[in-house]
Parts: structure tokens; sequence; C-alpha cells
């Protein structure tokens, strides 16, 4: 039974032993991951059983739009005494013999030899042939190489070419004994790369994401790789910026920036931001272990903690907020945003205040060839202090909002993130009577008028021409409880409101608010001489009211 064993494993090798001659293309050495990397390729004869060759003749050819062929070698198996011969031809692609299998190397010769004429290669800006020639009289060593050939990978950015399939193949051979008798000569298949990291990602587009939607032109956008800058620019007035010369299958991050200059900046955070940010300080929640929270989101104790002292609100950040609003100066360091300091917060849309993520502004992105969907990214921008969002993105992401939001507060809070439906921040629009008029005096008397109830906050933001008008006064009649304010902001731009830290006195309704100015030349009316930029009010149960100008 042994000897038996013995004699079938014998006439098995002797089978697969013999039979036709072979051309194989293998890869010998190097890695193919990315763009740049650099490889080795060999092709042998296997001689079978046919005799032996004396002349080894054949093509091949490669795409040169994804391959650069740096290095040519004759190897050292070429039998000595062997003449050796390299033609060359740019432009050119193989057609195989019709209903031929394309493997069947000494038919695809024929092909080329008798049977096509002119159509064996067509024009192909695309490939390259390369022709070698061998030839000589002593017998060949059963796999013997004949070249090896180097190539170094391209990028396939601005090509017709999607991956890297068939970048290299065999055309035809023409292998024959020293009687000249053709010996019939297979070969492997086509040869192709993997999925190739790396090459030029083309444009990719950023979307800026945020409520500031007049302002786009106003925000830039910083890419890095790592630590080193490696794009920047400003986003159009569409808000998207067009980025080329970043490469597929780097992890990069972005960060964008609202420019300090614009004069809007006094307007992002408000009244309405102070309460909700005093709101929350105080800590009453559904009971008195005041383990709830008033915000929608996690990331507006975030953009709440405008001390800085890593997403705690208190009363320290609320004061600040206070004292800004007042332009009282408190000699503190704080990230309130306002003309000449923003303080940006921004991330990926898909993941921006994800709470279950690492960080809320997770900012990284890598873009890839097969995915065009990747050079399309969506950044999202917040401002510290805008706890409303009137000039920041509202999250979107699943996990963004609070897991567990608090029902109506205690201690007289009125504020509420339950209205059954209702989102937390409920708003609504009111009518604000404007009048000015010119006294007898010749003083000019402006006037603000309202009938809405409950407003336990407001502020405007008043500017005047200052060649026309000189600001004399500003009286208040909102109420022996309500705390005032009226302040410069800047040159004619002047911030008049009120705010009840007790959250129970309201602003007294009619005329709560007068503003007396001095012509500073003769005027027959007031007609443009006094503009609004921020109007707005919260009432006790948290509604944001923004008010219509008749």
């Amino acid at each position: 039974m042994k000897k038996f064993l013995t004699f079938l494993v014998s006439v098995l090798f002797t089978l697969s032993s013999f039979g036709q001659g072979s051309l194989n293309l293998e890869h010998m050495s190097g890695t193919i991951q990315k763009v740049g990397d650099e490889f080795v390729m060999k092709i042998q004869y296997y001689t079978g059983d046919q005799g032996d060759a004396t002349l080894i003749q054949f093509d091949y050819e490669y795409n040169n739009k994804l391959l650069e062929l740096t290095e040519f070698t004759w190897h050292s198996d070429i039998p000595s005494g062997y003449s050796k011969t390299r033609n060359q031809w740019t432009g050119y692609k193989y057609n195989d013999r019709p209903d031929t299998d394309a493997t069947d190397m000494d038919l695809q010769y024929q092909w080329w030899q008798t049977e096509a004429g002119n159509n064996s290669y067509s024009q192909n800006a695309d490939f390259n042939v390369n022709r070698i020639t061998v030839q000589g009289t002593t017998a060949w060593v059963n796999g013997a190489n004949i070249i090896h050939i180097k190539f170094k990978v391209k990028d396939n950015f601005g090509t017709n070419y999607s991956d890297y399939s068939n970048v290299i193949a065999l055309n035809w051979a023409n292998v024959k004994k020293a009687d000249g008798s053709q010996l019939q000569v297979t070969r492997n298949g086509d040869y192709s790369l993997g999925n190739i990291q790396g090459g030029n990602a083309g444009d990719v587009t950023l979307n800026l994401k945020t409520a500031n939607t007049t302002g786009y032109t106003d925000y830039g956008y910083t890419i890095k790789y790592g630590d080193e800058t490696v794009k920047s620019g400003d986003f159009d007035a569409g808000g998207q910026a067009v980025v080329t010369g970043l490469e597929n299958d780097k992890i990069y991050s972005v960060e964008v920036n609202l420019s300090e200059l614009p004069e809007y900046l006094n307007e992002v955070v408000t009244v309405a931001d102070l309460a909700k940010v005093f709101a929350e300080a105080i800590g009453a929640g559904d009971g008195p272990s005041g383990n709830s929270s008033t915000w929608d989101y996690h990331v507006q104790a975030v953009m709440g903690d405008v001390v800085g002292d890593d997403g705690k609100v208190d009363f320290q950040d609320s004061y600040e907020i206070m004292a800004y609003l007042q332009a009282v100066t408190t000699g503190n360091t704080n990230r309130i945003t306002k003309a000449g300091a923003t303080f940006d917060k921004s991330g990926i849309e898909g993941t921006y205040g994800d709470n279950t993520q690492s960080s809320m502004f997770l900012n990284t992105f890598t873009l890839t060839d097969t995915d065009q969907s990747s050079k399309t990214i969506n950044v999202a921008h917040g401002l510290v202090g805008d706890v409303n969002f009137t000039h920041s993105y509202e999250p979107t992401a699943t996990e963004a909002a609070k897991s567990t939001q608090a029902s109506a507060r205690n201690m007289n809070v009125q504020f509420s993130s339950v209205y059954g439906a209702d989102p937390l921040y409920r708003s609504e629009e009111a009518n604000l009577d404007l009048v000015s008029q010119i006294k007898d005096d010749g003083t000019v008397e402006f006037t603000i008028e309202l009938d809405v109830e409950n407003l336990i906050g407001t502020q405007f933001n008043i500017t005047y021409n200052t060649t026309v008008l000189t600001l004399d006064n500003v009286i208040f009649d909102t109420g022996n409880e309500m705390t005032n304010f009226s302040n410069i902001i800047s040159d004619g731009t002047i911030r008049v409101g009120s705010f009840d830290q007790n959250f129970s006195a309201t602003v007294k309704t009619g005329t709560p608010y007068k503003l007396v100015f001095t012509p500073n030349e003769a005027i027959q009316n007031t007609s443009g001489l006094i503009t609004f930029k921020v109007t707005e009010g919260v009432k006790d149960d948290g509604t944001q009211v923004k008010f219509i100008i008749n």
C-alpha cells in the first residue's frame, strides 16, 4: 500500500511538471499601498515539456497614467551568450484576438503576426508597449527570470480611472525551438493593484453651517494635517469654500473662525442669553437637589461658560454677561463674543455637540477616492455666549440633545424645557411702536412704546447719526424693581435695556424707554436719523420675543 501511494504521488508530480510553457508576470518586491510607492515585477519563463526554447519574444503593456516605469533590468538568469533587445512605444494598447482567451499567448502572437494586420494595436495615450526579444543557443532553466521592471504608483486624479485594475498585461509570446517550431505558451492574468491610498483629492467643498447667514464672508477656515496648516481661506457669500490640493486617505482637521471686525458682533450676546445663563446658574431643577438643567443641548453648557472653567455655568458667568451688557468693567477674563473678540467653537456638522463623542467639536475628516461624498464637508460653527443660537449653529446630531430635560423650575423661575411637543426655546413676535418728535424746546425725543406683558428682560441696540444728533439722556419708566442699563457700545450706537435677576418683576407696559437728543444743526424731521440693530425681549417663561418695528 505504501509503494502504491508513493507511485501515485510521483505520477501526479510528473503530470503537473509537464505541459506547455508559460510566461508569468509576478510581483517581486515593494509595498503597494499608496501613491508614490514603488514595486518590482518579474517576468519568468517556465519551460514545460515541449523542448528547449532558443527564442523568447513577447510584448507587455502598462498604464502610463497610473504607473511610471522607473527602472528596467535584464536578469542574470538569461543564458550566457543570448542577445537581448528591448523596443518601446508610447500611446498604444493591444487588441486581443477575437473569441480567444487572452492567456493563450501563441494564438495571440499568431493574431498579431499574420491575421490582424494593423488592427492588433490601437492608438491609446494611456498605455505604453514594450517588446522583449532574447535569442541564443543555450537551454533555459525552468522558471528563469527574464526581466525585472520597477514601477511607481501615480495619482489617478485627473485621469479616467477610478481604480488601479489591469495596469500591466502580457500581450502575446513568440517562443521557438532551434528548428523554428512554435511552442505553445500561456500566461497568468492581467496585473491589478488593490486599494491605493493618497493622491490628489480634487475639489473639496466646505459648507459653513451657522445661523449668521448674512455674514458668510466674515468667516474663514483653517485645515491642518497634524500640527501643520496646509490650507486656509475664506467662505464666499453662499457659505462655501472650494479647497484644492488635499490628498486622499489622510486625516485632516478643520477649524472655522469668525472675523473679530464686524460690528454685529455686539449683537451676538444679548439679554436673552443672559436670562438663560442666569436660569441655569440658579440650579433649582425639578427639586432642591438641582440635578436638572434648563439646557436643551449639551453644547450650551460650553457656550454659556463665558469664564472658561470647563463647561461649568454658574453665577460667575451670568455676572460677566450682565456686566458686559451694562458696560461695567469687571477686570476679569471672560470669553464673551463681541466686537474685537470672538471665541469660536466649530466641528463637523454630523457630530457637532454630540455628547457621546470624546469631544463635542470633533473636526477631523478623511477624503477617499472611492467615496465622492467624502469630498463635501459640512462644518458647524458656534460662538461662546450665544446660548440661544442667534448667530450659532443649532445642533442636529442625535446625541446632541440633553437626555433628561428639566420641567418647570422652582424658586419662582418659570423657564421650562417641556412644553408638550414644543421645543425648549420658544419665540414669538410682537409689535413695537417707535415715536420720534421734535419738541418745542428744539430737542428730539425718541420713545419706545410696548404693550407686551411678562417681559423680564429687554434689549435695544440703537444707532443714531452723531453728525446731526447728540445724546443727552436716557429715561427709564420700567417699574421700580427692574435693573436698567444704557451704555455706548460704539460711536453712535447705544445699548438700552432691562433685566430682573429674580425672574419676577416685569417691564412696565406703556413707554418704558425714552431717549433725548440735542440737534447739532437745524432739522425739519427725524427721518433716517435713528435706526435699530437689536430689538428683543425675553418673558418669564423663557419665550424669546422678536419685536416688529412699526
